[in-house]
C-alpha cells in the first residue's frame, strides 16, 4: 500500500477514535459564479445544437455536391444527432473521471477538427463517418458536461439557470440556418464548414470557464451511541443558512451552521439531513418521499475532496427541471428537501480508505449507473422510453427536412426558405420557457401540458403535407416549434415523478439510448420516403403520425399506478 494511503488510513482511524470525522461535500452556491457557468453552457448549447440543426440548410448544397439521395445524405445530418446522444453514458464515464472542464474542451478540438476534415471527403460515406460518427461523439463530450456542471452550481434555481441554457439550443437554429446558407452560397460549403469549425472552437473558451465547484469540509463528531439511536452533533466549517419546519408544511430547507455554532441531532436508524438537522418542536416522522437509499444516504460526504465533484457520487445531477413539484394532482419525489433530496450517493467511509480510487473506477461508476436496464422494470418508465422511440423518428424532421421541403415542393428560394429554421427556433425557445408556467396553472399539470402540446405537434406535422408556400412552412414552423418544444423541457419533471430522484440519473441514461437509435433512423426514413414519391409530403405525414403515436404512449401513464419504493421512516428528536 502507498505511504500516502497508509498514511490517509491512519489519520482517518485516529479520527474514528476519537469520535471526529472530516468529509468533504459541495453545496451548490445558486447564483454568483454560476450564473457565469449558465452563461457558457448555453453558448456551449447554442454551438452544438445549433450547427446540428442547421444541416437542414447545409443539405441543399451538401447533396447538390456529392449527388446522392436525401436518404443518404441525411444520414449525414442524423448519425451525429443520434451518436451524440448514445455516447452520453461513456461521455459521463469520462467526466467523472477527468472532469467537465477538460471533456468540454477536447470535445471542442475533437468536433472542430472533425469538421475541417469532412471538406476533404472523397465521397458521402466518408463523411458520414468522418463528421456523422466521430463528429457525434465529439458534439456529446460538450453537450453532457456543460449541463451536468450546471446541476452542480444550482439547486433551488436550477430550473432558471437550465432555462437559460436549453434556450441555447433554439437560439442555435435561430441564428445558423441563415448563416449557413449565407456561407455556402456565396464561400461554398467547404469554406463554410471550415468558419463553422472555427466557431465550434469558441467552445474552448466557454469549457475554460467551467471551474470546477470547490468541495467544503464537514466536521461530524460523534458524541454518544445509545441501543436504538446514534446521537451526533456536527459542525461545519463555513456553511451558513437557515432551516424552518412548520407543522402543517412538507417543505424542508437546508440549514448550516458556522463552525462557532453547534447542534445535536437524534437519528432513529440512518442519517437523513444534508449537513445539519431539521428543527422541530417536536418528535416527528421524517417520510423519505425522495428515495433516498438507505445504504448511501448515511454518508454526508466523502473522504476524498475529489470525489465531492464527481458525477457518480450527486444524485440527479442531470436533472433539468424544478425541485418544487409542478403536478398539482400528485405527490412527486421532489417535495422533500431539495438539497437533500439531491446530496450525494456514497459509498461506505470503509470502502473508501480500503480501495484506491483507479481511473477505470471513476469511469465504470457513473457508466453502470446509466445503462442500469432494470429501470425498465418500471412500467412508466418503460412506456416513456417507446413512446420517445416514436416521438424522436419525427423530431427532427422538421429541423432536417422543411428547408428543403419549401426550396423543392414548392419553389422558395433557399435565402429565404433558411429562415423557416429562424422561425422553428425563436418558437421553440419561447415553448422551453412557457412550459412549467403553463403547468403550474390549477388543474393543468407537466404530464397534462406535455400530452397535449406534443398530440398537437403530431398533429401539425401530419397537416404540413399540405403545405402549399412559404407562408403555410412558416406557419407550420411557428406552430411546431413551439408546440415540441415541452418534449423537451418537462419530460424531466415527469420522468422524475415516476423513477424518482434517486434513479433519475440512470433513467435518464437508458432514455439517451432509445433517443439516438430513433434519431439516427428517423430522418434518414423520411428520406427514403421522398426518394421514393419525389416528394416530403408522405414523410410528413408519417413522422406526424408517429409523434402522433408518441403523444398516446406518455397519455397511457396516467392509467398506470406509480411504482413507488416503500417510504421509510426517520424520527428526529431536538
Amino acid at each position: 500500500m502507498p505511504l500516502k494511503e497508509i498514511s490517509k488510513k491512519k489519520q482517518f482511524e485516529g479520527e474514528c477514535f476519537n469520535g471526529e470525522d472530516y468529509e468533504y461535500v459541495t453545496v451548490p452556491p445558486d447564483g454568483g459564479y454560476g450564473w457565469v457557468i449558465a452563461f457558457a453552457a448555453m453558448l456551449c448549447n447554442l454551438v452544438c445544437d445549433g450547427t446540428l440543426f442547421a444541416f437542414g440548410t447545409m443539405k441543399y448544397y451538401l447533396k447538390s455536391h456529392f449527388q446522392c439521395s436525401d436518404m443518404v445524405i441525411l444520414m449525414v445530418g442524423s448519425v451525429p444527432c443520434g451518436v451524440y446522444l448514445l455516447v452520453g453514458p461513456i461521455v459521463s464515464g469520462l467526466a467523472n473521471r477527468y472532469g467537465c472542464r477538460l471533456i468540454i474542451i477536447i470535445g471542442s478540438i475533437g468536433a472542430a477538427s472533425c469538421m475541417a476534415l469532412s471538406t476533404m471527403s472523397s465521397n458521402v460515406w466518408i463523411m458520414m463517418i468522418v463528421y456523422g460518427v466521430f463528429g457525434g461523439i465529439f458534439f456529446g463530450m460538450v453537450y453532457l458536461p456543460s449541463v451536468v456542471m450546471v446541476s452542480f452550481y444550482f439547486d433551488k434555481k436550477r430550473a432558471i439557470a437550465n432555462g437559460l441554457v436549453t434556450a441555447g439550443t433554439g437560439i442555435g437554429a435561430l441564428v445558423f440556418g441563415p448563416l449557413a446558407d449565407y456561407l455556402m452560397q456565396n464561400y461554398g460549403w467547404k469554406c463554410g464548414l471550415f468558419i463553422f469549425a472555427g466557431i465550434m472552437l469558441t467552445c474552448i473558451l466557454f469549457g475554460a470557464m467551467m471551474k470546477p465547484l470547490k468541495p467544503r469540509r464537514v466536521l461530524i463528531q460523534r458524541m454518544e451511541i445509545q441501543p436504538h439511536r446514534n446521537l451526533i452533533k456536527i459542525k461545519s466549517d463555513r456553511l451558513k443558512s437557515s432551516s424552518a419546519r412548520d407543522d402543517d408544511d412538507d417543505d424542508d430547507a437546508i440549514h448550516m451552521n458556522d463552525s462557532t455554532h453547534e447542534s445535536d441531532i437524534n437519528i432513529s436508524g440512518v442519517l437523513k439531513s444534508a449537513v445539519t438537522p431539521f428543527y422541530s418542536s417536536r418528535t416527528r416522522a421524517l417520510s423519505t418521499s425522495s428515495r433516498v437509499s438507505s445504504n448511501s444516504s448515511h454518508r454526508l460526504g466523502v473522504l476524498n475532496p475529489e470525489n465531492a465533484t464527481r458525477l457518480s457520487y450527486k444524485k440527479g445531477v442531470l436533472f433539468t427541471g424544478s425541485k418544487q413539484p409542478i403536478d398539482h394532482a400528485s405527490q412527486t419525489s421532489l417535495h422533500s428537501n431539495p438539497y437533500a433530496s439531491s446530496i450525494t450517493n456514497i459509498p461506505a467511509a470503509t470502502n473508501e480508505i480500503k480501495k484506491k480510487q483507479s481511473t477505470f473506477r471513476a469511469f465504470a461508476d457513473i457508466l453502470s449507473t446509466m445503462t442500469d436496464f432494470s429501470i425498465l422494470n418500471n412500467k412508466q418508465m418503460l412506456l416513456i422510453c417507446i413512446g420517445n422511440m416514436f416521438s424522436m423518428l419525427g423530431y427532427y424532421l422538421p429541423i432536417m427536412c422543411l428547408v428543403s421541403f419549401a426550396i423543392e415542393d414548392h419553389h422558395v428560394h433557399p435565402t429565404k426558405a433558411s429562415f423557416l429554421l429562424t422561425i422553428f427556433g425563436f418558437f421553440n425557445t419561447l415553448g422551453r420557457f412557457s412550459g412549467e408556467p403553463i403547468a403550474m396553472i390549477p388543474h393543468l399539470s407537466a404530464l397534462r401540458v406535455h400530452n397535449a402540446l406534443l398530440f398537437t405537434a403530431g398533429i401539425l406535422t401530419a397537416l404540413a403535407a399540405y403545405a402549399y408556400n412559404m407562408t403555410t412552412c412558416a406557419l407550420y414552423a411557428a406552430l411546431c416549434g413551439f408546440a415540441i418544444a415541452p418534449h423537451m423541457s418537462l419530460l424531466p419533471s415527469i420522468i422524475c415523478d415516476c423513477v424518482g430522484l434517486d434513479r433519475y440519473t440512470t433513467a435518464f441514461g437508458i432514455l439517451f439510448l432509445f433517443r439516438g437509435i430513433a434519431s439516427i433512423i428517423g430522418p434518414p426514413a423520411a428520406g427514403f420516403l421522398k426518394d421514393y414519391t419525389e416528394k416530403y409530403d408522405l414523410a410528413f405525414a408519417v413522422g406526424g403520425a408517429m409523434i402522433i403515436i408518441a403523444a398516446f404512449f406518455h397519455m397511457s401513464l396516467s392509467c398506470i399506478e406509480p411504482e413507488r419504493a416503500e417510504e421509510e421512516q426517520v424520527e428526529v428528536e431536538v
